[in-house]
Order: C-alpha cells, then sequence, then structure tokens
C-alpha cells in the first residue's frame, strides 16, 4: 500500500508554482490518509483478533462466574465489543471478525481463505483494498446472505429464556452450560423478530451453549433445523458460534475521515 502511494509522488518537477501548492496539498491529504488507513488496518489485523483465544490454553478451570449470572453478563454486552463468528455449514466455514461500536464496525470476512475488509458506517458498506484504498460497496453482505437473526445477544437472551431445560458440562478448558430449547419456540422468536411466516413441520429439540471460565468466552448454537426450513435445503450440520473479547475496549478512531476518501 505505501509503494503505491510513494508512486503517487513521483511527479514530473516541471511545474508552476500554482501546480506545485496544489501538489503539496494533494501530497499532504494522502499522507494523512495513508496514516488513517495504517491504523484502521492495524486495527481490524490486530486488535480486532479476540485476545482470548491464544489465552485458553493451560487456563485453569477457576470457573469463578456465577451460573445464575450468566444471563446478566450476556445483557451487558451491548454495542461496544469484539467478537469473532463462526458460520459453519455442512463443509462450508464462513468466519467474520469483528469491532462495534455503536452503529459502527469494522471487520474481516474470510472464506475459502479470501479476506475482505470492511467497515460499517451509516447503514453502508466500505471495502479497504490496495489499489483505491477503500471504496462503497452497495452489494456487500459479510454473512453472504446468511440469517443473523440469532447473532443478536438479545434474541439469544431471549432463545434461552425460553429453555425448558439446562445442563452442566465441562470440557478441558471450559465449562458448559447447555440449554434444551424447543425448535417451536426458535420458530416463534424468528418469526416475531423477522415479521415472517416460517412454519414448523416437526418440533425437535435444538441445543445452545454457553461456554465460560471467568467469564462468558463463546456461544454455540446448532441451527440447522432452522436453515432446512429457512432454504428448504437438507443440511446435515449449521452450528453459529460467537466468540467475545475485550467487551467495551473498543475505540474505531479515523473512520470518518478513512470514510471521506471513499469512492
Amino acid at each position: 500500500m505505501m509503494d503505491k502511494l510513494k508512486k503517487y509522488f513521483k511527479k514530473n518537477e516541471n511545474m508552476n508554482e500554482t501546480e506545485k501548492k496544489d501538489y503539496e496539498n494533494k501530497k499532504n491529504i494522502i499522507k494523512l490518509a495513508g496514516c488513517i488507513l495504517f491504523i484502521i488496518i492495524m486495527i481490524i489485523y490486530v486488535n480486532v483478533m479476540p485476545k482470548n483465544y491464544s489465552n485458553n490454553q493451560g487456563q485453569n478451570n477457576t470457573n469463578t462466574i456465577e451460573e445464575n449470572t450468566i444471563l446478566n453478563e450476556l445483557s451487558n454486552i451491548k454495542d461496544n465489543y469484539k467478537q469473532k463468528i463462526t458460520i459453519s455449514k455442512d463443509l462450508e466455514e464462513l468466519t467474520i471478525e469483528r469491532e462495534v461500536l455503536g452503529n459502527n464496525e469494522a471487520g474481516r470476512q474470510t472464506i475459502d481463505d479470501k479476506e475482505t475488509n470492511y467497515i460499517f458506517y451509516e447503514n453502508e458498506y466500505y471495502i479497504i483494498t490496495e489499489e483505491v484504498p477503500i471504496k462503497k460497496d452497495e452489494t456487500f453482505d459479510p454473512y453472504l446472505n446468511n440469517d443473523i437473526t440469532f447473532i443478536n445477544i438479545e434474541n439469544i437472551i431471549e432463545l434461552i429464556n425460553s429453555s425448558k431445560e439446562s445442563i452442566d458440562l465441562a470440557e478441558e478448558n471450559y465449562k458448559i452450560k447447555r440449554y434444551k430449547i424447543s425448535l417451536s419456540d426458535l420458530i416463534v422468536i424468528y418469526n416475531k423478530v423477522n415479521n415472517a411466516e416460517i412454519s414448523l413441520k416437526e418440533n425437535k429439540e435444538i441445543n445452545l451453549n454457553i461456554n465460560y471460565n471467568e467469564n462468558i468466552e463463546s456461544i454455540e448454537i446448532d441451527l440447522t433445523e432452522l436453515f432446512n426450513l429457512i432454504y428448504e435445503e437438507d443440511y446435515k450440520q449449521v452450528i453459529y458460534k460467537i466468540e467475545y473479547s475485550d467487551i467495551e475496549k473498543i475505540e474505531l478512531d479515523g473512520i470518518e475521515e478513512l470514510i471521506k476518501m471513499a469512492e
């Protein structure tokens, strides 16, 4: 990126004073833009990666979180957070790593080893590229048309509240609170949120796992049956996993200035 910006500065020196002045102004603007772009890319490539992932190995299961505070902690995950969303659909895996601050978002979409860095600002998506370096993209969808109803934390809380049963499990690096939820209750919530009319053919049971130690580390929900109803497919397995880190520590300074450069 910086090499491409440097090429811009290799201009013919045979310019009059007005041209030189205009050139210097443009040069300063591009330098500023380059600095802002560097900051944003560092946010996306470094800060957006949840720190908890590498720290899980070898972590003692002190498990100081009280089980009856799980819903309270989920309620505290509001606008400002880092999260990694993994949608595993049979053999396909889509990952969205994002930082959210209010209505602004910076993130990275990864599928089939292809990465796309993006910004969501004032209800518009912008793609960060080496060529432009940023451009508005009205067709971009980081979720590739996958349903995002149960990525919303409030809908997850409502789903947990509809649970008729929960059990306690344990893995090597964390403990699990597993909620058993009726597919009919999931469809009721889905229809209400989306103003939809998905019909239930056969009631089944789905699992929603809260993985935790000292804090909630991730949420996993089996949405296979929901996907099969929505898309009229025969998926074998559709799992949504949402991993959280650094709640309320997000800074997305410079987004406004970067957006001004967009095509």
